[in-house]
């Protein structure tokens, strides 16, 4: 009587393992957003090329360093980072590469991981945001696998002409920008 309880069970389990994808057998969907960088509207604008705030930080000790450039006529950006003491080893220059045609900035050397996040506040004051929905505005980067990726930030803002994101958390140099992200 146990063998034949033993293979109607096995047999219920195969069954129920081979038919509809539930969450233990189906694979874990991912979200359907459409994730695009977020780009700067040059129409009138002179194209004036990039700019780069940098910096020689002793990673024992960390550093602030911040500052405000014009990327176009119209365009400017405050950059603020902050690396914690003992975020890396030696001494290392730092810097956050932006242009005038992309909200995003480039930081090297990269790769570089760190033993603790650094924070990272960019400010773009004069962006043409026309047929940019606020609601769809994130901040993500490129982790290692080269996929884009939501970071985590204390504030996000997004307001005529202005974005601004507060205290993002970079726990390794990559690129780091402002996305359109639509969709569910």
């Amino acid at each position: 009587m146990k063998k034949y309880i033993s293979i109607v069970v096995l047999l219920s389990l195969f069954v129920i393992g081979c038919s509809e994808q539930t969450s233990i057998t189906g694979p874990v969907e991912k979200s359907a957003k459409k994730v695009q960088w977020l780009t700067i509207s040059n129409s009138g604008m002179a194209v004036e090329g990039s700019k780069t705030w940098s910096k020689s930080v002793v990673g024992s000790t960390g550093a602030l360093f911040k500052g405000t450039k014009s990327l176009s006529t119209t365009v400017s950006a405050y950059v603020e980072i902050w690396v914690p003491a003992g975020a890396f080893s030696g001494t290392k220059t730092i810097s956050a590469t932006l242009n005038s045609e992309t909200l995003y900035a480039d930081f090297a050397p990269s790769p570089l991981t760190f033993n603790t996040p650094i924070y990272y506040t960019v400010e773009y004051f004069g962006v043409n945001l026309d047929g940019v929905d606020p609601n769809n505005v994130d901040f993500y980067y490129i982790d290692g696998a080269g996929n884009m990726v939501k970071a985590e930030y204390a504030e996000l803002y997004v307001e005529d002409g202005w974005l601004c994101v507060v205290d993002a958390k970079l726990p390794h140099f990559s690129r780091y920008g402002f996305v359109n992200a639509e969709g569910e």
